[in-house]
């Protein structure tokens, strides 16, 4: 199971032209994130699976557990921004982002797309 979620998350992230997608790819916030380094709190390119609508919260809303994984819900973020933005939603800060071919720390807010925001809650059966 978390081999399959493993590779939805990474289909989620950004591929970069000149980089091979496999290999290299940047999450939502920007970030490079190296495939080989899930789950590597160690690594600058280290990324984690992140639950867009965060679990705790669709625990507290009782959201079946079925559901917390679904495709829609699932996204590869890297460890750092995974962290800050722990339980935040629709607006969370990131604190990774790219500069040129690395990642430099830096500090953004960022809101979640109306539409994704519109079928999580149509997924989840959650009000506004």
């Amino acid at each position: 199971m978390i081999f399959e979620l493993k590779n939805i998350a990474w289909c989620s992230a950004l591929i970069i032209p000149e980089h091979n997608p496999d290999h290299i790819r940047q999450d939502a916030c920007g970030a490079w994130i190296v495939y080989e380094d899930y789950n590597n709190r160690d690594s600058m390119f280290g990324w984690e699976i992140d639950h867009i609508y965060p679990v705790s919260r669709l625990r507290c809303l009782g959201v079946p557990e079925v559901l917390w994984d679904n495709p829609l819900n699932i996204r590869a973020l890297h460890w750092r921004n995974n962290l800050s933005k722990g339980n935040e939603y629709p607006i969370y800060t990131s604190v990774v982002t790219d500069e040129g071919a690395t990642n430099v720390s830096c500090e953004f807010t960022y809101l979640v797309n109306e539409a994704l925001q519109d079928e999580l809650r149509s997924l989840f059966k959650v009000d506004k």
